[in-house]
């Protein structure tokens, strides 16, 4: 077993006001999950993107409106988002507080942007 203290933990922030804080990582000693806590503010968001696994969010607390193609999903506190790998997706914090919420997906995924080039976050490592 491994345990990580809160006063361990590292937060990034990154653009479009958000802020990342690695939970679970190999860096950190995991294996096979990744955790992250993120959180933003509102007006914030993530640019379209895709991932080579499945990834879920869980919103701790917040609103955020997810979208996918032309599709728009309002997530509330406590909803649970399964996106399927490859799928391009987008979160927006149409909320007026802050939103926080997990991200769990499996070790070595990738990161793309919309037009397929590689990100390479380095707080996922």
């Amino acid at each position: 077993m491994h345990i990580l203290r809160t006063k361990q933990q590292h937060t990034v922030d990154t653009p479009n006001g958000n802020r990342v804080t690695p939970l679970a990582t190999p860096r950190l000693g995991a294996g096979e999950v990744t955790v992250i806590r993120q959180r933003q503010v509102p007006g914030g968001f993530n640019p379209t993107h895709t991932q080579s696994r499945e990834e879920v969010l869980v919103l701790l607390s917040g609103r955020v409106t997810v979208g996918s193609g032309e599709e728009r999903s309002e997530l509330l506190a406590g909803d649970t988002l399964i996106v399927p790998a490859h799928t391009p997706h987008q979160i927006v914090n149409t909320g007026s507080t802050d939103a926080e919420w997990l991200i769990v997906s499996p070790t070595g995924m990738q990161f793309f942007r919309e037009d397929g080039e590689e990100m390479r976050p380095g707080w996922i490592a």
